[in-house]
């Protein structure tokens, strides 16, 4: 009944515990933000298809027929015969163009905005609710005993100020043999992640080099790349998955094993480490694409990895940014699809479906009814407590985090090369939203309701992802995007002042002998690491504009969202000002009160067991 209305964050917090509750108020004001972002980002796709038809590089590219043939390995080596042109990339070039012009630019610092604005403004909105809530700065949230503490014989004494009393804790020192187990394996498991993108994209370039040699299909001939970005994104996707789901586990024992004796230290120490493996396992492979793919090696001076092995390929004409978008859609599809299916097999009951096969399918009539009693009378037997108790165990709440946050990664860190983004974020997130609601009121068992201030250390890492969010957007316009060279081009470079000729211009040209052969030939390739032609001042107006354009953009961007950090401010006024009056009137109120209790307590020590008077 509550589908088209605000959340009951109140009877969630009153039923299941302030963490849970500030779960879900996160993702119900996330969710909320995404709409601003949805409409911009519809505004900026439609302008970007407008310029798939209009953009001059496009046209210069859809139109040049077989005038540049392209360097392409297969080719080169005398393995096939197939040539391939510039034109065959008129497809690539359009989609690329979508997200290649300066609608992108303004869309990125929109975004930029936006971020700052969305973590300055749930800051304040948390700490409205922990204040409504009262635990604000609570005593008992920060030192809640884990319930899987384990008690062990070394351990360092120290005073406790909040239970009065003398009591044993595990220092530094003590967990430092089962931190650098915990760092080692985590620096494995990211060798892996980054092996595994580079593996990927090895086997990108092959792929395209053996769908070129294929002598059915012209099909495959022609879009040989395209398809092969389609299976390693689908291959890419499913390993980032699997590793997902085998290092959640590992960081789960290696956070126990340093036994942290708090539940707020034990979920900050699991959460830092599960983000840190995401981000590399989820952005490894995009920041490759969009940074080092094409600025590594040309056909005139080729670089291998491991010895002479591999070539590093090329991007195609026109920039990385499809590849980037291709790849997003589909690490995106896949990680959303899983909660969704899990969702979908969890809605049907199939324990239910699998009775009423039984009833309807036994071997005789006898063994159906006795089947049927026997479960009338095991439901009957059964109470609501018992019920109640064979519910499945909530997921850790750092899951669901980490989930959020990695896909705000995605739209903020790599939204420009794909605009429409949050439109489909906002509609998963407000199923997968409605979905974990259902399961926690029909399917999981209640939660242990711990007391927390906040979302914990997540609170942190989206104030990292938005400085990291406004460099990187600033290093892919300049670097990876096609329209600072056009711009450059058009200002210093055209006799008329427009894009004519900035094709040609941007070529490079290298000469080959195939083998067997005593005839050169030439082909073209996509300048990205030095200029194309002799016309050094070209390149040195454009490393100029780039640095110009970083160094703007990131101070630009880092200003603003100080400056509303600043303005709004973390906490309201109102939220303040009754704090501190809470804060000094509680120790005059409850002088007598206090000094009794303190006197007391030094003849009666068990009444440390008791909270403290003046509660946060």
């Amino acid at each position: 009944h509550m589908k088209w209305k605000s959340q009951p964050l109140n009877i969630i917090r009153n039923y299941f515990g302030s963490v849970t509750a500030f779960y879900f108020a996160f993702t119900g004001y996330y969710n909320t933000w995404l709409i601003l972002p949805a409409i911009v980002g519809v505004c900026v796709t439609v302008f970007g298809l407008t310029q798939m038809f209009l953009h001059p590089a496009v046209q210069q590219i859809c139109d040049s027929g077989e005038k540049y043939p392209m360097c392409t390995e297969c080719w080169m080596e005398g393995n096939c015969d197939t040539v391939t042109y510039l034109s065959n990339y008129c497809f690539t070039t359009r989609i690329t163009s979508a997200a290649n012009n300066e609608a992108v630019i303004v869309f990125a610092m929109l975004m930029m905005i936006w971020l700052s604005l969305f973590v300055t403004f749930f800051k304040r909105y948390q700490n409205t609710l922990a204040h409504m809530w009262g635990t604000t700065h609570s005593r008992s949230a920060s030192a809640e005993l884990r319930v899987k503490y384990v008690n062990t014989e070394k351990k360092t004494m120290f005073f406790n100020k909040f239970a009065g009393t003398r009591q044993a804790e595990l220092t530094f020192f003590d967990r430092l043999p089962f931190y650098v187990v915990a760092f080692t394996t985590v620096s494995i498991f990211l060798s892996v992640a980054v092996l595994l993108s580079l593996t990927i994209t090895i086997y990108n370039f092959s792929l395209s080099q053996s769908l070129l040699k294929t002598q059915n299909s012209e099909f495959t001939k022609k879009y040989a790349e395209e398809l092969a970005n389609i299976i390693t994104g689908l291959i890419s996707g499913t390993a980032i998955l699997t590793l997902s789901f085998m290092y959640h586990w590992v960081a789960n024992k290696l956070t126990e094993l340093e036994n942290h004796r708090t539940q707020r230290d034990h979920d900050n120490h699991l959460s830092f480490k599960v983000y840190l493996f995401e981000f590399i396992n989820h952005y490894g492979t995009l920041f490759y694409i969009a940074f080092f793919k094409g600025n590594l090696s040309t056909p005139g001076e080729p670089r291998y990895l491991f010895g002479d092995t591999f070539r590093i390929e090329n991007c195609a004409p026109g920039g990385c940014m499809s590849e980037v978008s291709m790849q997003m859609i589909i690490i995106m599809s896949l990680k959303q699809s899983i909660p969704l299916l899990k969702g979908l097999f969890k809605a049907l009951n199939l324990y239910k479906y699998w009775q009423m096969f039984k009833r309807a399918f036994c071997c005789s009539a006898r063994k159906r009814a006795v089947a049927a009693d026997n479960l009338d009378n095991m439901y009957r037997r059964r109470g609501k407590i018992v019920e109640d108790f064979e519910l499945r165990e909530p997921n850790e709440m750092y899951r669901e985090y980490v989930n959020n946050i990695i896909q705000l990664g995605f739209l903020t860190i790599f939204g420009t090369a794909l605009p429409i983004a949050p439109v489909i974020c906002l509609f998963l997130n407000h199923h997968q939203l409605r979905q974990e609601a259902t399961q926690f009121v029909k399917r999981y068992r209640r939660p242990v309701g711990f007391r927390a201030d906040g979302i914990g250390s997540w609170t942190n890492i989206l104030e990292v992802l938005t400085r990291m969010a406004i460099l990187v957007n600033a290093v892919l316009i300049a670097f990876t995007f096609d329209y600072l060279p056009m711009i450059v081009y058009r200002d210093y470079q055209s006799e008329n002042r427009t894009f004519d000729g900035y094709i040609n211009f941007m070529l490079g040209t290298h000469t080959f002998q195939r083998p067997n052969s005593t005839v050169s030939e030439t082909c073209r390739y996509w300048s990205y690491i030095s200029p194309a032609n002799e016309n050094s001042d070209f390149w040195n107006q454009l490393m100029l504009a780039r640095m110009i354009f970083i160094f703007s953009f990131q101070n630009i961007a880092w200003a603003m969202a100080r400056v509303i950090e600043i303005i709004v401010g973390n906490t309201p006024a109102y939220v303040q000002q009754r704090s501190m009056s809470h804060v000094l009137s509680c120790p005059f109120s409850l002088l007598s009160v206090s000094i009794s209790f303190s006197l007391s307590l030094s003849l009666f020590p068990s009444l440390s067991l008791f909270p403290s008077l003046c509660v946060d």
